[in-house]
């Protein structure tokens, strides 16, 4: 993403310790009344006509296809159903900036749902607010411009031998996006958002009061992950950040290899041109990423200040498929994801 290096010093710097609340409920908005969008909709950033936004169509009913192991996951959400809500398998977090923390954000509305054997999400924002300019540093400091929807698994996990992994598959480099649409997988104690922020920019920082580990993995392929203790983000690990890490490899589409392992899709492209599999492992002092397969990004021999902290590793734990933006312009995105999988057994693949 832009800027990364002012962005990474502006949101430390202006990360406050939290005092974690109560989780919100999951947030799941009727379909009463089209929006303004749906009066001569166009496709959504990262969508083809003549698909318009999710909410513009009635939502079907869930359909379970979840499979479950005492501590694995995996789904395909191959159900056969069009156009239909997320099972009651997941629990979502819609709008969710707004409806945790009631913070200020240009990000209005937000839909998760299935189709055609995958699931997507849909971001709408009115674009920056009078007198916040891309860039600034109210821009920077407060995330005005930002944010999504979380969904999780009903269910908690925990390390196995010191490790967890977690699998999906998303289209994630889609050109159109600019670098503004992204997603982001969370792995934490919480049960839900807490009600205050550790910084607006990420999905990861809605879980102040919580150790925290969030991946993002925005469309110029420059993957990053982020640690927070219960205050603040102790590390930021990216191809140009080591945080001290003894042994750090790739993070950055360098090589002929990183660079097609990683697929891009232009945008005139179908989303499964780059629907990619995502593989993170993460363990006491390190974070591997892999993408379809081919070693992507690793920091290993974290110091003690920048491993995950204790609580995550002998804890239950929460993973969030997190669809995030950053919205300057009035848009309408769309995310789409697949299969997901956590500790995968190797029968459940």
């Amino acid at each position: 993403m832009r800027s990364k290096a002012l962005l990474t010093l502006l949101i430390v710097v202006a990360a406050s310790i939290l005092i974690a609340g109560p989780p919100p409920k999951p947030q799941n908005p009727s379909d009463a009344g089209p929006s303004v969008e749906c009066r001569s909709p166009a496709p959504p950033l990262g969508a083809l006509p003549p698909a318009g936004p999710a909410w513009c169509d009635p939502l079907a009913p869930g359909i379970d296809t979840a499979s479950r192991t005492a501590n694995s996951w995996s789904d395909g959400f191959v159900s056969g159903v069009s156009h239909s809500r997320l099972s009651a398998s997941y629990l979502v977090f819609e709008d969710v900036r707004r409806a945790a923390t009631n913070a200020s954000t240009s990000v209005y509305r937000t839909q998760e749902f299935a189709h055609n054997g995958h699931w997507m999400v849909d971001i709408a924002g009115h674009g920056a607010p009078s007198g916040i300019y891309e860039g600034s540093a109210a821009d920077f400091y407060t995330g005005p411009n930002n944010g999504g929807s979380l969904m999780r698994p009903d269910a908690g996990f925990r390390f196995a031998d010191g490790r967890l992994v977690v699998e999906f598959d998303a289209s994630a480099a889609m050109t159109s996006y600019d670098d503004r649409v992204w997603p982001e997988i969370v792995v934490t104690t919480a049960p839900g958002p807490s009600d205050r922020e550790t910084n607006g920019w990420y999905a990861a920082g809605l879980f102040g009061g919580y150790p925290t580990v969030g991946c993002a993995f925005p469309s110029d392929r420059l993957s990053e992950c982020r640690i927070y203790d219960t205050e603040k983000i102790t590390a930021n690990l990216s191809a140009d950040v080591s945080g001290g890490a003894a042994n750090v490899f790739g993070g950055a589409p360098t090589t002929e290899q990183l660079k097609s392992a990683w697929r891009l899709c232009r945008p005139e492209d179908l989303d499964t041109a780059c629907r990619d599999h995502f593989r993170i492992e993460l363990a006491r002092d390190s974070i591997a990423i892999f993408v379809n397969g081919v070693r992507y990004m690793e920091h290993r021999g974290l110091p003690p200040s920048a491993q995950l902290p204790d609580e995550l590793l002998r804890s239950s734990v929460y993973v969030y498929f997190a669809s995030w933006a950053y919205l300057v312009e009035t848009t309408v995105a769309r995310v789409h994801w697949g299969r997901i999988a956590i500790n995968p057994d190797p029968l459940m693949r």
